[in-house]
């Protein structure tokens, strides 16, 4: 599996969107050193106004499930569960993606390079 991470933001800086309401995912790949943005993917949130689908969770894993990690600012257990199942570990974050990026390349890359 490449090592890619994807982020759960509204605006593409900050991590702000809980899984099951993130209609966009910032995709990053750890390459030479660097993180480097690749997509945005984009999708509907499994979860609107109190109620979730079970198709658009899987489908919001689906897009998901070749990253390694997944940050958001919330995730429910439902969400985690699936998430794990296909081999991506969810991390819930406060802060900026940049510094997502880099706590991520000190824990489990061995670096602090960002972008």
């Amino acid at each position: 599996m490449e090592k890619k991470l994807a982020v759960a933001s509204s605006d593409g800086n900050r991590i702000d969107e809980h899984f099951g309401r993130a209609r966009r995912f910032r995709v990053y790949r750890f390459e030479g050193g660097n993180w480097l943005y690749e997509e945005d993917r984009e999708g509907l949130p499994p979860c609107a106004g109190g109620a979730h689908s079970d198709d658009l969770l899987d489908q919001a894993v689906d897009r998901v499930a070749d990253c390694r990690w997944v940050v958001v600012s919330q995730i429910g257990p439902g969400a985690i569960d699936a998430l794990i199942a296909r081999r991506v570990l969810p991390l819930v974050l406060k802060g900026t993606v940049d510094e997502a990026l880099t706590l991520v390349g000190k824990r489990y890359l061995g670096t602090a390079n960002t972008t």
